[in-house]
């Protein structure tokens, strides 16, 4: 019965992802293809001459999960969408644009054209608890997958930043000419894991994506490592006064 729940959970934020950021608060499947972006900044100017003189640290900002403490940094005009304080699985949405971006730059809920702008990217990072420990992270992620329409590819450990991750490849078996699907995974407690996605899916391996998973901090006494480098530019203020 549990594992029915979490499947109909992530199928539910699946189909909800088009018009609301993606925050899992009740149980459905994990997103495993990519989604309808969610509401988005506007499309505004890069950062001032004055602001691209400060340090590159300057431009992100912390940001920490009171529930299972960890924390990551990220640009700091992204739009974060906190993760709820209850349910076994629960979604942390970020992403580069706001809802006037989205509103000026999509159509009936989905991006013009069924083109993402460039820039434009936005993040699930989903807590899935009560897992095996026993239970490998490809394992632990699998028994959310549903495999009627996505098939594994392969995975491998990386160095990413301070930890070690797990990088999951998927194939969308009901649009095979889709690009497969990357996700990350990464322990969180001994019965409890935290994935990243994105989308669009190549997003994954954007600049600002690497620079954020390789900020990951674990825990609530591991300190937040600031990227050295500055975000892309801005698609709503750069001001970071949010």
């Amino acid at each position: 019965m549990k594992k029915t729940n979490l499947l109909l959970f992530i199928l539910i934020a699946s189909l909800s992802a088009a018009c609301t950021p993606p925050i899992l608060s009740t149980p459905t499947q994990i997103p495993t293809h990519e989604q309808t972006p969610l509401p988005a900044p506007a499309t505004d100017s890069a950062p001032t001459t004055e602001s691209n003189a400060q340090s590159p640290s300057s431009a992100w900002k912390e940001i920490r999960d009171p529930r299972f403490g960890f924390g990551l940094a990220v640009p700091c005009w992204w739009i974060v969408n906190p993760m709820p304080a209850e349910g076994y699985i629960a979604s942390m949405g970020i992403r580069s644009y706001d809802d006037a971006f989205f509103a000026a730059n999509s159509e009936k809920g989905f991006w013009k054209n069924s083109v993402v702008p460039q820039g434009a990217v936005s993040m699930d990072i989903t807590a899935a608890t009560g897992i095996d420990p026993s239970l490998s992270m490809v394992e632990a992620y699998m028994q959310f997958v549903d495999t009627t329409s996505s098939a594994f590819v392969s995975s491998e450990e990386r160095q990413v930043g301070n930890h070690i991750m797990t990088l999951i490849t998927l194939q969308n078996l009901l649009n095979p000419a889709e690009p497969n699907t990357t996700v990350y995974v990464v322990g969180l407690a001994p019965d409890a894991i935290l994935i990243f996605n994105t989308y669009p899916a190549n997003a994954i391996n954007s600049s600002d994506v690497q620079a954020i998973l390789a900020s990951f901090a674990g825990v609530q006494d591991e300190s937040v490592t600031l990227p050295t480098v500055q975000p892309s530019p801005a698609l709503t203020d750069p001001s970071c006064s949010q």
